[in-house]
């Protein structure tokens, strides 16, 4: 995620979408804060009342894991009340680990309310004169997101749509697949290819300005299955997200390749991370689920890529299509745990370029 300034909580709430990369709705997420810095965001859905004591404990072992000073926590709602239980049970939470909390706030209707809105040190009730809480700002009413939204971010309308950045395009796949099988046939029994001049275009940040992958049908077929070479793979999230995988781990041979191929050398920034991800997965939706090794690894591939630039709603969903088309893929059970855990890369962005 691009680094941007806020301080009061309207403009965090502005902000919340583009960090989650959907508009939110029937959810609690967290906001953490730490050495100054905003950190990731956790969201999740409201559960049902029987279910509150669980979701926060679970939610509450993968916050506290990256160690917060402070905390943002929003209940997202539909039905007044309807966040309040887990809100509550999160906030104390967090206050029993020594977690100080920025703001306690619901939002509804276009509108929040916040500390600001209740008696002193309460989590329930209203003054009189905020009944009506707060409008959440439009977004270009936040100079920190304008200026996202100017970049090139824009939240998708739901937690659904996200989901369908992964998911498999039969209208598009089934040419793929054509492909795949007959590259099955003619090289039973040879080594993959690596293909690394296809990549590289994946890579380079002036290749395609749309941020699509221009790959056909024929090419997207090879380099899917140059992913079932392991150590290619890494070397390739490595390239793409050093946060993920440091690049002095990578095998000399993939190093070699790479640094031939790819003009610009390995991504350095979030910004250029995001754009590969994006790349990837216009990839994704080509893969047929019908060849579950190669979607599986373009899938955890992506993933990977999505975890190190903080979006856990698309590392998410592209992982757990990793392991429903291919339940024994490694890589991808690795990464779901840092998922479900809330663990973070242990590199920061900024070490990588410096």
């Amino acid at each position: 995620m691009t680094t941007v300034k806020v301080s009061t909580t309207d403009e965090m709430l502005a902000l919340l979408p583009h960090q989650v990369g959907h508009r939110i709705s029937r959810s609690l997420t967290v906001t953490v804060v730490s050495g100054g810095l905003l950190g990731p965001v956790a969201r999740i859905d409201l559960p049902p009342e029987r279910d509150v004591r669980p979701t926060a404990r679970l939610l509450l072992e993968g916050l506290l894991r990256v160690a917060p000073e402070a905390a943002l926590v929003v209940g997202h709602e539909s039905v007044p009340g309807e966040s309040r239980s887990l809100l509550q049970a999160v906030h104390r939470g967090l206050r029993s680990a020594g977690v100080g909390i920025i703001d306690h706030v619901v939002v509804r209707d276009g509108r929040w309310w916040g500390w600001c809105c209740r008696p002193a040190d309460e989590l329930d009730g209203l003054l009189l004169e905020h009944i009506e809480g707060h409008p959440v700002p439009d977004d270009f009413e936040v100079p920190a997101v304008a200026e996202l939204i100017v970049r090139g971010s824009a939240p998708l309308g739901s937690r659904d749509e996200v989901g369908a950045l992964v998911a498999e395009d039969p209208a598009r796949s089934a040419s793929v697949g054509g492909v795949l099988e007959r590259l099955a046939e003619g090289d039973a029994g040879c080594e993959v290819e690596r293909r690394p001049e296809l990549w590289a275009r994946v890579l380079d940040p002036e290749e395609d300005r749309r941020d699509g992958c221009a790959a056909s049908d024929e090419e997207l077929a090879h380099m899917v299955r140059s992913l079932v070479d392991k150590a290619w793979r890494d070397a390739l999230v490595a390239w793409m997200s050093p946060v993920m995988f440091p690049l002095d781990k990578v095998d000399d041979v993939s190093t070699e390749l790479l640094r031939r191929h790819v003009r610009t050398g390995a991504v350095t920034t979030s910004e250029h991370s995001e754009m590969v991800l994006r790349r990837l997965l216009a990839m994704t939706t080509r893969v047929p689920d019908t060849w579950p090794a190669e979607a599986a690894a373009l899938c955890t591939v992506a993933g990977c890529v999505a975890w190190g630039v903080g979006n856990g709603s698309t590392a998410g969903d592209a992982v757990e299509r990793a392991l429903r088309v291919h339940p024994g893929y490694t890589l991808a059970g690795y990464l779901v745990r840092m998922v479900e855990h809330q663990l973070r890369p242990r590199h920061r962005w900024g070490e990588v370029a410096a």
